[in-house]
């Protein structure tokens, strides 16, 4: 069951989280604006999983749909397709932007984006690595 009670306790976290938050920033014990917003955030997500979980338990049609996208292969072709994908622009774009940011003589930008694209590209190795073992 891909919606436990695991999964419903930390969505009720995150409710309680929020609103200890929401209630800190109001009383000033903690920067009002920043994490009062975060509370707001953490509450509506909370909100939002625990509708999900209720819903998953209580509507059979719902269930029968979640459980289909989780086990489809399809789904997971798709997902590690896309993952692909977006591993390779974001290593692009980062390259393009590194190259700007050299143009413009902006070497903090390019030091960041040049240690982002290394530790991409060290994961990468490193997944391959243990993948090329495992499979």
């Amino acid at each position: 069951m891909y919606y436990n009670n695991k999964r419903l306790a930390l969505s009720i976290f995150w409710i309680i989280l929020g609103a200890v938050l929401i209630w800190l920033g109001i009383a000033g014990e903690i920067d009002g604006t920043y994490f009062s917003g975060m509370g707001g955030a953490f509450t509506a997500v909370g909100v939002l999983q625990t509708i999900r979980i209720l819903k998953y338990r209580n509507d059979e049609g719902y269930k029968e749909r979640i459980d289909t996208e989780l086990n489809d292969e399809r789904n997971n072709f798709l997902a590690m397709k896309s993952w692909s994908y977006t591993g390779k622009i974001v290593v692009l774009i980062e390259g393009v932007g590194m190259l700007t940011a050299y143009l413009l003589r902006q070497e903090t930008v390019v030091q960041v984006l040049s240690y982002s694209v290394c530790l991409l590209a060290l994961v990468y190795w490193i997944s391959y690595m243990i993948l090329s073992k495992k499979y």
